[in-house]
């Protein structure tokens, strides 16, 4: 799996407007092949601190939505960034869920 990040910190008068472009593209981005989940997170501490959490089944699928329409339409607002953005793209090998924290809490620490 593999997991991209967007982190915009947004002009507070451009941040609705990157907010809303956000959201739009959300939908139709998480209907595409490959496509696990698609996340938009508001940091709370700084409401105009934006975040795009997109994970894909392969790099294949990364990189055909790099190539999309969609994306080139959200590249200009990551630009806007006031900050420089933060782009990362992480191979994620194993997800482990709750049943990681019972297996922690139910054995004796060494």
């Amino acid at each position: 799996m593999i997991q991209a990040s967007f982190r915009i910190v947004a002009p507070p008068r451009k941040r609705d407007e990157i907010l809303e472009v956000l959201l739009c593209l959300k939908g139709p981005t998480e209907v595409t092949r490959g496509c696990r989940s698609c996340r938009i997170l508001q940091d709370a501490d700084d409401a105009n601190v934006l975040t795009c959490l997109v994970q894909w089944d392969t790099e294949e699928d990364v990189a055909d939505h790099l190539r999309s329409e969609r994306f080139r339409r959200l590249l200009p607002y990551i630009e806007m960034s006031v900050e420089p953005p933060q782009v990362d793209f992480s191979t994620i090998n194993r997800v482990r869920g709750i049943e990681f924290i019972v297996e922690v809490l139910s054995t004796k620490a060494q």
